[in-house]
């Protein structure tokens, strides 16, 4: 139930929870007022009811008045009677107190239809009427009025008054039957009437003592109407008294009956007027209790209804009061945090202080968080421009890398091209010996033609000299180059430990940017969702960092195998130069014995002996310089294979050289691009 309560808070915003949180305490003060004004309305309309019952007693009342008139001898006749019973349908209908099909009303609409009254059908009458009367009590509350001062008024009303007119109802038939029955021709009251009379008469004075102690009790409930209670209590005191003063003259005192019943019917119809005075008087007084009753309850309710929404009022303003002390602060908080995920934050401007309550606390935590992310800014683009120049630097560095690489290129091509001639020179001499050889073979074994050669050996000693003094030059020119090529592998040698060094600086970059990363991780798994976004500029600078660390590794791997390379090439040009120093020395070697065997021929003309033996130490010394040729020839060609092997890895070199630049403008173009990013919060 509390995830399902939590899953459907979850959709409404604070501020909307903020606004519904008064929303149960509003309701339950219009409910609690809904009841009261209910509650109220109900008093109200039980008083009102009990207004609409007053306005139906006076007719009826009225009614019950003129019914007592049909006992007197010669007013038996309806005909003043049925406007009244008219009236009392009217009313009836106006007040809806009395459904119109009840027994009551039924039982009344039939006298309207008879034009006079017997004793009986007017008994019946006023016993229908007191029933009506008592329903009518009843339907308007007026019996089941809760308040004592109105109770009381009600009793004479409703039962004091009705047991009043009961009496003199009795008195009247008593009257009707000494004049009309049996004992009407007598001269006086029969026992029996006279008893009825005297038991009648206590009744009436029991009634007048119960209407005094109502007033009494009335008088003793009620301090507000205590002029006009008083005043009734004494009209009603004086009068029963005086009417029972007069009764008890006319009728038990009486010994002679009169021969008009006029004179006692007078004197009985006195009582209907003093009850009905009586009643009147009730009647306003009860009426006017109803009135100010319900007049106080409207004002009450009223009040009630006010004071509910004065404190509605009050409590709207103090919603408001709270609802923008508490909206405020979260929203500018939200601002901010909306600020962050923009990625256009101002790391330098803090949120204010908003005290030490929860948004306070929050706001200080977001603080805190934005200074140690203006550290980490900071931190961050101290290091983004350490690896611009970095990168800046290795792309230098790889730039000269190349053209060093190129040169040596260049050079091991070169100096390849001139192996290349020095082997072909060296095969033109190898022949050349060889032929040579032959020819002091032939000398050798014809020594009867020497002297018709000598001319042509010279000829060809002085070709040999040259040729001699050109190998010489050669192999001179071969040996310069092997130097400078030995000199450059020397500076290659010294290149690739700087780039070695170099690939150190940017290992120990990456692993300081793999670890501003992992931190940077750690403080956005704290921001929680706010954080998200540097989350993943930090994922991709650790990814970044790896990728340079695999990069630097490849380069570190490729700068080995270069420095390998570089130093076999250097042992093949060690080996080169020494072969190349070794020709140099043959070539003049040879350019001495051929400058001696020159002289030598100058003088083989004087002595044939001479001759033979130096052709015999020629033959040996050319053979000597055959092998020697053909071991030079041979040490050219590895030499030449060499200087190609040497030329490929500097062409390698160069490549890698230039991969080694794309990775420094690929790093470079990455820092840059984290610059732009940190560049966008604004730090201090």
């Amino acid at each position: 139930m509390r995830a399902f309560d939590l899953s459907i808070f979850s959709k409404i915003s604070i501020q909307s929870r903020l606004l519904l949180f008064p929303l149960p305490l509003i309701l339950s003060l219009f409910f609690i007022l809904y009841l009261l004004v209910t509650s109220q309305n109900e008093t109200i309309h039980f008083s009102e009811k009990e207004q609409l019952g007053l306005g139906l007693i006076k007719p009826i009342s009225s009614t019950y008045k003129e019914g007592l008139k049909r006992f007197k001898i010669g007013q038996e006749s309806t005909r003043d009677l049925l406007p009244i019973l008219e009236e009392i349908k009217k009313e009836s209908a106006k007040t809806e107190i009395i459904e119109p099909n009840s027994i009551e009303m039924v039982n009344l609409d039939r006298y309207s239809k008879l034009e006079q009254f017997d004793q009986t059908t007017t008994l019946q009458f006023l016993n229908d009427l007191q029933e009506l009367l008592l329903k009518v009590g009843d339907n308007s509350n007026l019996i089941l009025d809760p308040e004592v001062d109105s109770y009381y008024q009600m009793e004479i009303v409703l039962f004091r008054i009705p047991a009043f007119y009961h009496n003199i109802a009795n008195l009247k038939e008593m009257i009707r039957d000494e004049y009309l029955g049996s004992n009407s021709n007598s001269k006086a009251f029969s026992n029996a009437s006279i008893t009825k009379a005297i038991i009648t008469i206590n009744g009436i004075e029991n009634t007048c003592k119960e209407i005094n102690k109502a007033f009494k009790k009335s008088f003793e409930a009620n301090q507000k109407y205590t002029q006009e209670i008083g005043d009734a209590s004494h009209f009603a005191k004086v009068n029963c008294e005086n009417y029972l003063k007069d009764l008890k003259n006319s009728i038990t005192r009486s010994q002679n009956k009169p021969n008009n019943s006029d004179e006692f019917f007078t004197a009985i119809h006195k009582g209907t007027e003093i009850a009905d005075l009586i009643q009147q008087k009730s009647l306003l007084l009860l009426e006017k209790m109803i009135r100010d009753r319900v007049e106080l309850l409207l004002i009450k309710r009223n009040f009630n209804i006010l004071l509910v929404i004065i404190s509605l009022s009050i409590s709207t303003v103090f919603v408001f009061l709270i609802f923008r002390s508490i909206n405020k602060p979260l929203i500018t908080v939200l601002t901010k945090l909306n600020e962050l995920t923009s990625g256009e934050a101002d790391l330098s401007k803090t949120l204010p202080d908003f005290g030490t309550n929860e948004i306070g606390k929050i706001a200080k935590s977001i603080n805190l968080f934005l200074e140690n992310l203006n550290q980490i800014m900071n931190q961050l683009k101290i290091s983004v421009s350490e690896s611009e120049k970095l990168s800046s630097q290795l792309k230098n560095d790889a730039i000269s890398v190349s053209d060093n690489a190129s040169s040596l290129a260049s050079v091991s091509e070169e100096s390849a091209a001139s192996l290349e001639e020095l082997t072909t020179s060296f095969e033109i001499m190898f022949e050349f010996i060889k032929n040579e050889t032959k020819n002091i073979v032939n000398i050798s074994e014809e020594m009867a033609t020497i002297k018709a050669s000598i001319l042509n050996i010279e000829s060809a000693l002085l070709q040999l000299t040259n040729l001699a003094s050109h190998s010489t030059q050669l192999a001179n020119s071969g040996n310069l180059s092997i130097r400078n090529t030995d000199t450059t592998m020397t500076e290659i040698r010294s290149v690739t430990k700087e780039i070695t060094g170099i690939v150190d600086l940017i290992t120990e970059i990456s692993e300081r940017t793999n670890l501003l990363a992992l931190n940077a991780s750690i403080e956005a798994a704290r921001a929680g969702d706010a954080g998200m976004g540097f989350a993943v500029v930090a994922e991709e600078i650790s990814k970044l960092a790896d990728k340079t660390q695999s990069s630097v590794k490849n380069i570190k791997r490729l700068i080995d195998k270069s420095h390998v390379v570089v130093n076999e090439g250097t042992n093949h040009v060690m080996e080169a130069v020494n072969a190349l120093s070794e020709i140099v020395e043959q070539s003049n070697r040879m350019n001495y014995a051929v400058n001696h065997l020159k002289e030598e021929m100058t003088t083989q003309s004087n002595s044939l002996l001479s001759v033979t033996n130096e052709l015999n130490g020629l033959e040996d010394m050319a053979r000597t310089i055959e092998f020697s040729s053909r071991e030079q020839k041979k040490a050219s060609e590895d030499m030449v294979n060499s200087v190609n092997t040497l030329s490929g890895s500097a062409q390698e070199l160069a490549n890698n050289s230039e991969d080694l630049n794309q990775v420094s403008l690929k790093i470079n173009e990455i820092a840059t691009n984290i610059a732009l990013i940190a560049n966008i919060f604004h730090t201090h």
